[in-house]
């Protein structure tokens, strides 16, 4: 089972159906992959789409027959490049900020590691997608850079505390 979850549900239909029908052959026969796929529309900006997110996780994650976890945490946003680190007064944006890339990854992966448990036999692996802007500053990035470094530091922190996961901090490109 495949559980998507993203902002937009008619992204998240698009995408199901893509992932249902299997990569294009040119043949007509539409066999399909059958792969289950659950969509959960949830903005993890806000506190409602973030319960709505862990429910969704929890309910789907009692199965006791998935055998492994495969959590990528994906989400998140550049926020406002405009605006230098001297522009950022606004205490209510760099909170929103950090509440979407850093603490709703925290409570997702929580959550999901949580109602997993630590089953005989299974595997349980999470991504944090990372950037080089964890490790190198760039001007004008001073939310994006301290975001990704805080949320690479929370991995590697999960990684120590939990030696039966594998974490992976990954930065494409």
């Amino acid at each position: 089972v495949l559980l998507l979850l993203a902002r937009s549900a008619e992204a998240l239909a698009e995408l199901a159906a893509e992932l249902r029908a299997g990569p294009a052959t040119g043949s007509d026969t539409g066999s399909g992959t059958g792969l289950r796929v659950q969509c959960v529309a949830a903005d993890l900006g806000c506190e409602e789409g973030l319960r709505r997110a862990g429910a969704a996780l929890r309910e789907l994650l009692q199965d006791a027959s998935f055998g492994r976890l495969l959590l990528v945490n994906n989400a998140g946003s550049l926020g406002d490049i405009s605006k230098s680190f001297l522009d950022l007064t606004d205490l209510e944006e760099i909170n929103t900020y950090f509440s979407f890339n850093i603490s709703s990854a925290l409570c997702l992966t929580s959550t999901a590691l949580r109602a997993f448990g630590a089953r005989p036999g299974c595997s349980r692996t999470v991504v944090n997608i990372s950037s080089l802007c964890a490790l190198e500053p760039f001007r004008s990035w001073a939310l994006y850079c301290s975001g990704k470094a805080a949320r690479e530091m929370l991995f590697r922190v999960l990684a120590l505390e939990e030696p039966g996961v594998r974490v992976l901090n990954y930065a494409p490109g």
